[in-house]
């Protein structure tokens, strides 16, 4: 039996060429929210030479167990970052489903060291190699111009630190990413520059209510201890360390701050900025007349975890 290879599909490689040698490729592609057609992926991909090919559908899980998180440590933008722990996660259950000894794939620069770090820390077993990538020519176009438009306010609704309600219509949390990526995304709020460019108007708004509505609902020393446990937080995803016992821990933390972050925020999308212009947590400190050296008490059934 030849040796299996599971390759990082993404429909821009060819199976056959990708990886050197008689390995048999099993092009497994994982839809995160991108558009993909599933057969048209899955033809493609057998057309190319792959023995089998697979299309996972993880848009859901990606908003749930990874963006989620993000945002409770105030860490959603960029988003890219939490791209490879994940489809590093589903490659090693294909490679353990399809008998196959390598992980392949075309990732470049942090996101290599990203996706590498995760097949290793979930499977060091497992063989990890980059393949050869063809960068297709970009034509030429002017910049992007994004029209002021009309400003558009809306309310969102926080449970423990979740969208819960996007003016006052109950939302799951790939709902409310979808929905503030469009709403957000017309006024061009979340364009981030650098050596790269990342558009994330979804994560933007979301990060901006969510932080804002912690300040009116979390005592302000935790609020300062929690955003330094945010930055060590990010720069673990960012170094590729999502599976990390240290991320494990900081996950626990910051989940038990959230107990208390539920309420309202106003917020108005307008020339490429989420602006909050109302907040109103259920418990917020100054309703509930606590001030500086007065704690409020967890539950019992959260202080004792």
């Amino acid at each position: 039996m030849s040796e299996r290879v599971v390759l990082a599909y993404s429909g821009g490689l060819d199976p056959s060429t990708a990886v050197r040698g008689r390995a048999e490729v099993v092009a497994v592609a994982v839809d995160l929210g991108g558009n993909v057609d599933p057969a048209a992926t899955r033809a493609r991909a057998l057309a190319g030479g792959a023995v089998e090919a697979e299309v996972i559908d993880a848009r859901d899980e990606f908003a749930d167990r990874y963006c989620l998180p993000a945002l409770r440590a105030n860490a959603l933008r960029p988003a890219s970052a939490l791209l490879p722990p994940l489809v590093a996660a589903h490659l090693v259950e294909a490679a353990r489903r399809h008998g196959a000894t390598t992980v392949a794939h075309d990732r470049t620069g942090a996101d290599r060291i990203r996706f590498e770090a995760g097949v290793r820390a979930l499977a060091p077993d497992l063989e990890v190699v980059a393949v050869a990538r063809a960068d297709e020519p970009v034509p030429p176009r002017p910049p992007v111009r994004i029209e002021p438009g009309d400003p558009d306010e809306l309310v969102l609704t926080f449970d423990r630190g979740r969208p819960v309600a996007v003016d006052g219509e109950t939302v799951t949390m790939p709902q409310a990413v979808r929905e503030l990526n469009r709403r957000a995304g017309v006024s061009g709020t979340g364009r981030l520059t650098g050596v790269r460019a990342y558009e994330t108007p979804g994560a933007s708004a979301l990060t901006t209510a969510h932080q804002q509505l912690e300040d009116v609902t979390l005592e302000p020393d935790l609020v300062r201890f929690k955003r330094r446990v945010e930055r060590r937080w990010g720069a673990l995803v960012h170094e590729g360390l999502w599976f990390s016992p240290l991320k494990q821990a900081l996950d626990s933390f910051i989940d038990t701050t959230q107990w208390h972050v539920s309420g309202e925020v106003r917020l108005v999308l307008h020339g490429g900025r989420a602006v909050v212009t109302g907040r109103r947590g259920e418990e917020a400190l100054s309703d509930l007349g606590l001030g500086c050296g007065q704690p409020r008490r967890l539950p019992d059934k959260i202080a004792a975890t």
